[in-house]
């Protein structure tokens, strides 16, 4: 198969387990079939063709065992923010081997400081509205170090090493991994750039901190035309 057509079958792949991680209590991104084709496709679209074959077939060897790998991702995101719900669902999980960790630890080393400096030229793409770092997390926060790492351990060891490869292959011609999947995922986005879709985000971001201020000044003086000095 051609790249594409591999891509498109881990995503269907995918979007058959993803629109059942919960049951009958859905949520309305496991209604948008569109959305997830497009971030996730987003994703592999950067991923080397062996990363993405081995990836299918790691996906074909789950549906085999009747495991349900984005179930399993969430599951391990739970660790550090749900610990006592972590307790409960990680009996299903398989065992982490030192290898896999081995090999999760070193992507995320790369992605970590790569997404350090895309955060520096972009800090409302870089991280989405999340901590960068487990330690950082808030109540109801999953931080991306949380999330790629729950989603690292749902591959093979067979696959991580691929992706390590490709990742570190990417940084010898002096390309960024990080920056290709945010950029795919900003034109993926309908955004015609990084540079555009930061400063959108910062105006709507500005614009949600002004409504903000307003409604504080209006609970406190009553007047709903009170303004910071320097608002119209």
């Amino acid at each position: 198969m051609e790249k594409k057509q591999v891509i498109d079958a881990i995503i269907d792949r995918e979007w058959e387990m993803f629109r059942v991680v919960n049951g009958e209590e859905r949520v309305s991104c496991q209604n948008d079939r569109d959305g997830f084709r497009a971030m996730r496709g987003a994703q592999y679209d950067v991923w080397s063709q062996p990363a993405c074959e081995s990836y299918l077939a790691d996906l074909t060897e789950a549906e085999r065992q009747g495991r349900n790998l984005p179930r399993e991702k969430y599951i391990r995101m739970m660790k550090d923010t749900e610990p006592a719900a972590y307790a409960v669902l990680s009996r299903d999980l398989p065992a982490v081997s030192e290898e896999k960790q081995a090999l999760v630890d070193g992507i995320w080393e790369i992605l970590l400081r790569q997404t350090e400096r895309l955060r520096e030229e972009y800090p409302l793409l870089a991280l989405g509205g999340r901590p960068l770092h487990a330690r950082d997390e808030g109540p109801g926060e999953t931080s991306v170090e949380t999330y790629q790492r729950g989603e690292l351990l749902t591959y093979s060891e067979r696959t991580l090493r691929l992706l390590l490869d490709h990742i570190r292959d990417m940084e010898g011609q002096g390309k960024d991994y990080a920056y290709a999947v945010q950029e795919n995922t900003v034109l993926a986005a309908g955004y015609p750039s990084m540079k555009e879709a930061e400063e959108i985000m910062l105006a709507q971001a500005k614009k949600r901190m002004e409504a903000e201020v307003d409604a504080v000044l209006q609970a406190n003086t009553g007047c709903p035309n009170c303004r910071l000095p320097g608002q119209i």
